[in-house]
């Protein structure tokens, strides 16, 4: 007795509904698993050779949580240089963050608060 049996394929062209749902799966847990997010601050170096930006993400806990970006004029992408998880030494309310280049824009300060809590030095 020969059987012959045809291996199904998990997408098949002729059935698009499949194919949508599994899109509209995607979707959503994308759109779960992401957390909100706004950019607060883009702030471009005195000379104009860099531009930084500050992305602010709120997890469940609401308190706020800072990444902080930078690409050369001449780039399209952004280059992740630091995270901060959620800053809890001070009130989420007392922030105000808050990005500052040097005079010869060497140096980028992440501030909170007015005061520096973080920075780099990039080389020449």
């Amino acid at each position: 007795m020969k059987r012959n049996y045809r291996k199904r394929p998990a997408f098949d062209v002729r059935n698009p509904g499949k194919v949508i749902f599994a899109l509209f799966v995607v979707f959503i847990a994308y759109r779960i698993l992401t957390p909100p997010s706004e950019d607060t601050l883009i702030v471009t170096s005195p000379d104009g050779s860099r531009t930084a930006r500050l992305k602010t993400e709120f997890y469940f806990d609401h308190q706020p949580s800072y990444k902080i970006y930078f690409r050369d004029t001449d780039q399209k992408y952004w280059n992740s240089l630091y995270y901060i998880p959620a800053y809890t030494n001070m009130p989420p309310e007392t922030h105000h963050p808050d990005l500052k280049w040097s005079e010869n824009s060497v140096r980028l300060d992440f501030m909170l608060g007015g005061s520096s809590i973080w920075h780099h030095v990039f080389s020449e």
